[in-house]
């Protein structure tokens, strides 16, 4: 970024001195137009630098004939007078050694119509033998001083261009060195045309033993018009893709799930922006605002534990609602973050009323949200990167501010970190090992910039569902809820809480039989002689006369004795025993 503004700069100050120094003002201006080349300059920063595109249909189908959308190379036109210059270098097999055969490659128009076909150059026009003229550019071209001579498509209308190649003579190849310039009919460079969803790169590999670093950039431009420089800090990965998202690893609808790290690599990634190796032409791809919260949020509670909560903005984006339900410090596993698209102006979110972990709440819990308007939201989904050391680099380049933080959750990995505060450590965030990355699809995420609200409350609602099951004794009746039940069967009962909320109960009357029970008969003793009363085992309770709990009991005294005994279901039994006197008692003999 800060290249393009001193270019802008000394474009200004040479126009305006243009009067009187006009030959150095052609010459300088020539210069300063001509630094850009895209390709291999972007990717491969230096000769001794490791970084080649590569086609390799066994990962993915990029830049090959007949390739779906999200994987194809493009080319933006902006006016049918815009020329596209190229050039490649040699063609390289897997141990870096030349292909003997002939690389096919085609060019086709905005509407799919193949309008050239030929062979990649081996030498003379278009082949690029060394690094420099790769970074130099086609010599047609304004500045490019040492640069190859490159082939030349003239398009005959506007419109995003395709470049793909045959793989019939190799299952995966690579570009030692290539270049795709967009220019003006009279030479001047365009940068920031090129374009992919899904670019496929390597930093190759010797003896599949040791990986060299990859430290190139790319750069991202998101569908809120937000362009962030991705720098890959020297990762070492053999081959990867990058593509880029709002959503993560998958789409399932559930954030934070679909952002983490994944085993293997056999998810289906969602490739939903462009992806520039500079930054893109600001005349075709315009700069976006950011975004903000514009009225104060409100919400409507519903007594299925639901809320609407209204947030009104001023622009196309995502909010991000993080409900805090579980009150420790922190993120819990109860609490819970949703992503929605919100349009300009009044927006109404759903949220089900469920926590992180699926579950209704307890009605009258008053719940903290905090609503985020996210700019940028941009995740990098890496398919196998195999060992980052040092992290990567994000800039926010178009509408400028401070570096993005950098976000990652490789917990669903064996040793893997997470970080959802935010890494701002220039030197790079999110390095993992061989151990995380190898064989593993890593994420990353960042937001060029975002807005809160204050934490908003609100009580949460909820009509409640119960069932019971109730026994119903023979010849009695139930009072539920002021209702009298004598029969069997199912009844419903609802109340209405503090709420306005209903809480509705569903009871099973089953119909229930009384025990029994039997006393011994009465007997007549002689007046003390003890008695032992026993009611029986098995009963869930026991009252007798005496006021004894237990199943039996020792009377020594004439009277009626009673007990009462009910069942698991609470029907009662009763039964009596009578114990007589047979004469006096005992006389008590005094002896001088």
């Amino acid at each position: 970024m800060l290249l393009i503004r001193v270019n802008c700069y000394l474009c200004i100050y040479l126009i305006l001195e243009s009067m009187r120094k006009p030959l150095l003002l052609i010459i300088l201006l020539l210069i300063a137009l001509g630094i850009r080349a895209e390709g291999t300059k972007e990717i491969m920063p230096t000769s001794l630098s490791h970084g080649m595109l590569i086609i390799y249909p066994g990962f993915t189908s990029f830049a090959t004939y007949g390739c779906a959308e999200q994987f194809q190379l493009k080319i933006k036109i902006s006016t049918s007078t815009e020329n596209i210059h190229y050039g490649f270098g040699d063609v390289l097999d897997d141990n870096g050694n030349v292909i003997s055969g002939n690389t096919e490659y085609r060019i086709k128009d905005p509407n799919g119509n193949i309008v050239f076909t030929g062979n990649v150059p081996k030498s003379g026009t278009g082949y690029i033998s060394t690094h420099s003229q790769a970074v130099a550019g086609p010599t047609a071209t304004s500045g490019s001083s040492g640069g190859y001579t490159g082939l030349m498509y003239n398009p005959s209308m506007s419109g995003d261009y395709i470049i793909e190649f045959s793989t019939s003579a190799s299952n995966r190849f690579m570009f030692r060195y290539f270049d795709i310039t967009v220019a003006t009919g009279s030479g001047t460079k365009k940068p920031g045309r090129v374009w992919s969803k899904s670019w496929q790169f390597t930093a190759q590999i010797q003896n599949f033993s040791t990986y060299y670093p990859f430290s190139g950039s790319v750069y991202v431009y998101s569908d809120d018009q937000i362009v962030t420089k991705v720098n890959f800090n020297n990762i070492q990965p053999y081959v990867f893709s990058v593509t880029c998202n709002d959503v993560g690893t998958n789409n399932t609808g559930n954030p934070e799930i679909d952002r983490q790290s994944k085993n293997g690599t056999s998810v289906n990634l969602l490739a939903q922006y462009k992806i520039f190796l500079n930054d893109p032409d600001p005349s075709v791809y315009p700069t976006g605002t950011f975004g903000a919260i514009t009225a104060p949020i409100t919400s409507q509670s519903f007594c299925n534990g639901g809320t609407n909560f209204s947030i009104t903005v001023n622009k196309v984006g995502k909010v991000e609602m993080f409900f805090d339900i579980n009150p420790l410090p922190g993120v819990q596993a109860e609490d819970l973050k949703i992503t929605e698209n919100v349009v300009v102006g009044s927006n109404t979110i759903y949220w089900p009323g469920t926590n992180g972990l699926g579950q209704f709440m307890s009605n009258g819990t008053v719940i903290p949200v905090t609503v985020t308007y996210i700019n940028g939201l941009t995740n990098l989904p890496l398919k196998d990167p195999d060992n980052h050391p040092n992290g990567f680099i994000v800039n926010l380049i178009r509408p400028t501010g401070p570096s993005p933080k950098i976000y990652w959750d490789d917990t669903q990995l064996a040793t893997g970190t997470i970080n959802l505060d935010g890494c701002e450590i220039s030197e790079g965030c999110h390095n993992f090992s061989s151990t995380i990355g190898d064989g593993n699809t890593i994420n990353t995420w960042w937001y060029a910039s975002s807005t809160s609200t204050d934490v908003i409350e609100f009580e949460y609602r909820y009509t409640s569902y119960a069932t019971a099951t109730v026994p119903l004794c023979p010849g009695t009746n139930l009072v539920i809820n002021g209702n009298t039940i004598s029969t069997p069967g199912t009844y419903q009962f609802t109340l209405v809480n503090y709420q306005g909320c209903d809480s509705i109960v569903t009871y099973t009357v089953n119909a229930a039989t009384n025990p029994t029970v039997t006393l011994p008969p009465d007997q007549t003793l002689c007046p003390g002689e003890n008695f032992t009363l026993d009611a029986g085992t098995g009963y869930a309770s026991y009252l007798w006369s005496t006021g004894a709990n237990t199943p039996s009991i020792v009377v020594n005294q004439p009277g009626t004795y009673s007990v009462t005994v009910t069942n698991a279901a609470g029907c009662p039994a009763t039964d009596s025993f009578t114990y007589s006197s047979s004469g006096p008692g005992p006389t008590f003999i005094k002896h001088n």
